[in-house]
């Protein structure tokens, strides 16, 4: 049974590594979705250019990390009612900040955080606008702490996994 190799963002790999891993999540979650096309289905969103995406950031003020401008550029979103964690695209991103979406998201410690994409089907994936680290906000109010994107990557595809297995 494959189990993601979840590492610490930039610490154990070089960059190019941790590119081409991001990638390989995406292409088993595609596989994934395609072989068990009656019990999975995701959804993802045609790629953005990387001008598309500066433009995205100029017009909602804040500035991507590295690591999210290089999944918009593999993929502009993915949803599914089976994965950990749907990944919205730019567009739901600023229609939801232009609705004042993230006025509620704003913790005793003064940050402000813009919502990037539901983790389950109450949470929601934060990222710190200053700063760029990721949160996730449970349903409950609990904040965790998370390291990469490609941790939630690796958390989609073992509960895939786990979904597949009384498939």
């Amino acid at each position: 049974m494959y189990k993601c190799e979840c590492s610490t963002f930039l610490l154990k790999y070089d960059y190019k590594e941790w590119i081409i891993m991001l990638k390989e999540e995406i292409e088993i979650m595609k596989l994934l979705s395609e072989k068990y096309s009656e019990n999975i289905q995701i959804h993802f969103e045609a790629p953005k250019k990387i001008d598309e995406i500066r433009t995205f950031e100029k017009k909602i003020g804040i500035q991507l990390s590295a690591e999210l401008r290089e999944l918009y550029q593999l993929t502009n979103g993915f949803n599914s009612f089976m994965t950990y964690m749907d990944l919205w695209s730019l567009e739901m991103i600023i229609e939801h900040f232009n609705e004042g979406y993230n006025d509620w998201i704003e913790e005793d410690d003064g940050n402000r955080y813009i919502v990037l994409g539901s983790d389950g089907p109450c949470g929601f994936l934060l990222m710190e606008i200053t700063t760029g680290h990721y949160l996730k906000y449970g349903d409950e109010g609990e904040i965790t702490n998370i390291d990469s994107i490609k941790d939630l990557m690796c958390w989609n595809i073992d509960a895939l996994y786990d979904n597949m297995r009384g498939f």
